[in-house]
């Protein structure tokens, strides 16, 4: 086995295929999950939480026979590497060679299960699909191949929204409405006119409306969408996106960074090999996590100018490392800290302080969210502050990965009734970057590499943990354990 492969990029590997640690963003349960990456990617991180571990996040299973690949011993890392899937892309629908991209005799080809009404599916859309395409597709090194997902348990508008892409299709249009379907997801999901929507966007794209409301109306393109889903469950698919890569099962919404470098090893035949490098260095680590290890002691965060809520002689502190554009911090902010502040901020038992740490490598507009928020609490003080924090985490979707996220946090700020002139030049003059970057350092210093990164008087604890997790923590720390 070759073992010149990277540490940082076999253990991205293991976190993302081999052990089935919190993978994919959106899931067929009642909830959505999120990826999880290693810290050195400096990528939002969550820890394998009770409630990640997931059956749907393994994918071991083939399709149309097996790739041969020799018997290993049951717990040997080589036994442990799925079977890559092979897919048949002929024969299943009259517009297969409509809905891929490419050179189908790229050295590589990508296969995405998906489903249009995934934020982490959009996230996908708006962040890497644009890279992607550029590089590695119009480039000839990958044939890309999009397939149905929808999970209808906690996206019932999904179906219709996939068909509508294939109807589409009939007209030699599939990638044009694909792409619509992204760019309006906030308008059509959980709206009871997304029919009427996507026969709107139709007509924007200039189709035979006639035979496209026909199509869509008729269910003409229903049975496709539910192979597509038929096929993902035979091979164990259970969330969105999830990415075949060479036949091999990637789970979230991915950097571009990752398909660069999954690539790259399928294209040199050494993806397997680091697969099986990565639980073998994995299984050293549990062996190693098994001997008890010593105490972290508490880290003494300066807290400085930080914005607050709850008592400042709180017995307990909360100091979040956090940045807008993170979804695993947005479902830490709607989530977790209203119920934090019910029964231990407002209790008078915990005060919360917030920290900036953008990850500008794959959240370009982090950073001007974090001066929005600072500009309002120039304005407005701790109570604006909050305002904006939660406006912006409410409203991600609407200005995370696009052009005009600037007007849109100026518009936040008039519909929370701050002086919009005095807000204006505030962001405008990036008066405040210093001070982003100067917590962003400081967050550094102290080893955080990912996002959300709490500290609970001084200790750690890192990712978008459910709130029984502070619970416990806080409950300790009161009763003076």
């Amino acid at each position: 086995m070759n073992m010149h492969v990277s540490y940082k990029w076999t253990l991205w590997i293991l976190v993302l295929v081999a052990l089935s640690i919190a993978l994919v963003g959106c899931q067929s349960g009642d909830s959505e999950v999120e990826a999880t990456t290693p810290a050195s990617t400096a990528t939002p991180r969550v820890t394998a939480a009770e409630e990640t571990q997931r059956e749907a996040t393994s994918v071991p299973t083939t399709v149309e026979g097996d790739a041969g690949e020799p018997e290993a011993d049951e717990a040997s890392p080589e036994s442990l590497v799925p079977t890559p899937a092979i897919f048949p892309f002929e024969g299943q629908g009259e517009d297969d060679a409509l809905i891929a991209l490419g050179d189908p005799e790229a050295p590589v080809t990508v296969v995405e299960f998906s489903d249009f009404q995934c934020p982490y599916c959009l996230i996908h859309f708006q962040q890497t699909w644009p890279t992607l395409k550029e590089q590695y597709i119009d480039a000839g090194r990958v044939y890309y191949v999009v397939k149905d997902f929808p999970l209808t348990s906690v996206h019932p508008e999904a179906p219709k929204a996939a068909e509508a892409a294939h109807c589409a299709a009939e007209q030699d249009a599939y990638w044009e409405m694909h792409d619509r379907l992204f760019e309006g997801q906030a308008e059509w999901a959980e709206n009871p006119e997304h029919l009427a929507l996507f026969k709107g966007y139709a007509g924007e794209l200039g189709l035979d409306q006639a035979a496209f409301d026909q199509c869509l109306d008729g269910g003409r393109q229903t049975d496709r969408v539910q192979a597509d889903q038929d096929e993902g469950l035979a091979l164990g698919v259970g969330g969105t996106p999830i990415f075949f890569i060479g036949g091999y099962p990637f789970s979230g919404a991915l950097p571009i960074d990752f398909f660069d470098q999954a690539i790259t090893l399928a294209e040199s035949g050494q993806l397997r090999d680091a697969i099986a490098d990565a639980i073998a260095r994995a299984q050293a680590e549990q062996e190693q996590q098994a001997q008890p290890q010593p105490t972290l002691a508490p880290v003494d965060v300066p807290i400085g100018d930080a914005p607050m809520k709850g008592d400042p002689d709180a017995p307990v502190t909360i100091v979040e490392y956090s940045e807008y554009q993170c979804p695993y911090c947005a479902r830490h902010a709607l989530e977790t800290i209203p119920l934090l502040q019910e029964n231990y901020i407002q209790t008078g038992k915990v005060r919360y302080f917030f920290k900036d740490f953008p990850l500008t490598s794959i959240h370009p507009q982090a950073v001007k969210a974090a001066e929005a928020a600072r500009c309002a609490d120039e304005l407005g003080g701790d109570e604006a502050y909050w305002d904006m924090h939660d406006r912006l985490f409410t409203g991600q979707a609407e200005w995370s990965g696009q052009a005009n996220n600037i007007e849109v946090f100026k518009g936040y700020a008039g519909e929370l009734g701050l002086a919009q002139g005095d807000f204006d030049e505030c962001l405008d003059s990036g008066r405040y970057a210093g001070a982003v970057q100067a917590d962003l350092e400081e967050g550094i210093g102290f080893g955080v590499t990912g996002v959300p990164a709490l500290f609970i008087n001084g200790q750690p604890l890192v990712g978008a943990q459910p709130y029984q997790v502070f619970e416990q923590v806080i409950e300790a720390l009161l009763a003076g354990e």
